[in-house]
């Protein structure tokens, strides 16, 4: 393996102990992934130093290798400095770490540090880790010590090695703000320092979450920046950046309607995952939420309940998923007080998203109530929020059940029209503006589903032909499915 700056970066800053041990594993080792192997291999065999025990941790950690982390501990080898990412690993497998509990590791690990050199990069990769744990927002409000660190990374040459992470820091808060622009703009000026000291744990991260912003006005800019992401993970051995990639791939899909091929993308992250020996709770109700999308509330169901959610009871996102699930099957009266505890709990929170996926589930059980007009003001609330925010597949989905709403409380009395109203009208400008496939597809069947109630068969079955086709990619098969459901008569 060749030298890299994100390890060679710290040799002027460690004992010669350490630094012959890194140098030493990095001549062995084949990439990155290995060399975290390597690493954790002389630390757990040999009586080593606390700065090589933390340095070992530190690349499990960058390399969000879980087996790793657990070796090192089952080892004994701990140490004020490595217990700050033993904490942070611990907060995403369980749910009793607290805000105090963090604040005492980075005070620990600080005090610890050898160096300014390490204290500055401890205390950096700390806020960048517990600022995007939703878990924890005091995060958003606690900024001790962050002045100071900031002058020193961004005035001293020494420390010019965190400054992508200090851009993509600020580049996360400008995003919780809705400052979109600017925080494309950090994240490119941390790709390029990033680059620049060959930091590839940052490079990524920061490719990631570039590609997570621009894809809701750019998907083909999106797709190249997840491209140079996947060829630098597979080159330099990091699958962290692969199990992004795949989490980032299966998005664009979800987005662009294209269900199928996004429980592709989303089981490979899963796997992933495993590989890595992250925790998988989550991997029932994140895939069920595109079969809810698919409108299979069964498969849903089923996934969630064989993922283990129920010690999970209290999550909001698994409560949406339930509730939608349950509404799929046409459970109205069980889903009604599913979807009461998500809204409860997420009322007491800032995740507006969140909400607004409350509110588009409580507008799929009105519909499913033929309250129709209660179930397009629900919706409506909805879909505000999902603009605002940029979630493209949520709006997808608000924006076909209004238009399906319309159609069904359009009066047939009236002359025969194209347009069943404002709705359709909106959804056809919303998917000539996008590239949406399998949403052009859901919008030719509700076009021949009106068509079918103005007893336009012909006009109709033609469309519905066209659907039919479309459904054969692999991508958008469960459009035919959708077909069956929404022009039930048409198949008979």
């Amino acid at each position: 393996m060749k030298s890299l700056g994100m390890i060679t970066a710290c040799f002027p800053h460690v004992d010669e102990e350490t630094r012959n041990i890194l140098q030493s594993a990095m001549d062995k080792a084949k990439d990155m992934g290995d060399f975290a192997e390597i690493l954790c291999d002389v630390v757990c065999s040999e009586e080593v130093n606390e700065l090589t025990i933390f340095v070992a941790y530190s690349f499990a950690s960058n390399a969000s290798n879980h087996h790793i982390i657990h070796r090192l501990e089952d080892a004994g080898k701990h140490s004020a400095l490595s217990d700050i990412i033993v904490s942070r690993i611990l907060s995403e497998e369980r749910f009793d770490v607290t805000w105090s509990d963090v604040q005492q590791s980075v005070s620990r690990a600080i005090e610890a540090a050898p160096n300014d050199w390490f204290a500055c990069g401890v205390y950096l990769s700390w806020r960048l880790g517990v600022e995007s744990n939703l878990g924890f927002p005091e995060s958003a409000t606690d900024f001790k010590g962050l002045d100071v660190l900031e002058e020193k990374i961004e005035e001293d040459e020494e420390f010019s090695f965190y400054l992508s992470g200090l851009y993509r820091l600020r580049a996360n808060r400008l995003t919780r703000e809705r400052r979109i622009d600017e925080a494309i703009k950090l994240y490119d000026l941390a790709i390029k320092h990033a680059e620049e000291h060959e930091n590839y744990d940052d490079l990524m991260m920061c490719l990631f979450m570039k590609a997570n912003l621009i894809k809701r006005v750019d998907v083909d800019e999106a797709l190249n920046t997840l491209e140079k992401l996947r060829s630098i993970s597979e080159e330099i051995g990091m699958n962290s950046g692969l199990y992004n990639y795949n989490q980032e791939m299966g998005h664009i899909a979800m987005a662009r309607g294209e269900f199928n091929l996004s429980v592709q993308y989303h089981v490979k992250q899963f796997e992933i995952s495993e590989e890595l020996g992250r925790p998988r709770y989550m991997r029932g109700p994140k895939i069920a939420f595109l079969y809810n999308m698919m409108g299979d509330g069964a498969k849903a169901l089923e996934l969630m309940t064989n993922d283990g959610h129920e010690s999970l009871s209290d999550d909001p996102y698994v409560l949406i998923q339930e509730a939608w699930a349950l509404t799929n099957l046409g459970n109205v009266n069980d889903a009604e007080p599913v979807i009461m505890k998500a809204k409860e709990i997420i009322l007491k929170s800032s995740n507006e998203v969140r909400l607004g996926l409350v509110y588009m589930v409580e507008g799929l059980i009105e519909k499913a109530q033929r309250d129709y007009g209660a179930a397009s003001f629900t919706l409506e609330r909805a879909l505000e929020i999902f603009e605002r925010y940029m979630s493209l597949a949520f709006v997808n989905v608000s924006l076909v059940n209004l238009c399906d709403i319309e159609i069904e409380t359009f009066d047939y009395e009236d002359k025969k029209t194209d347009l069943s109203g404002p709705w359709m009208a909106r959804l056809i400008e919303h998917v000539e503006k996008n590239d949406l496939p399998a949403i052009e597809g859901h919008l030719k069947l509700l076009k021949a589903k009106f068509l079918y109630k103005q007893a336009q068969f012909k006009q109709s079955e033609k469309l519905l032909t066209e659907v039919r086709m479309i459904s054969k990619s692999q991508s958008m098969e469960y459009l035919d499915d959708v077909a069956k459901v929404l022009i039930p008569e048409s198949r008979k």
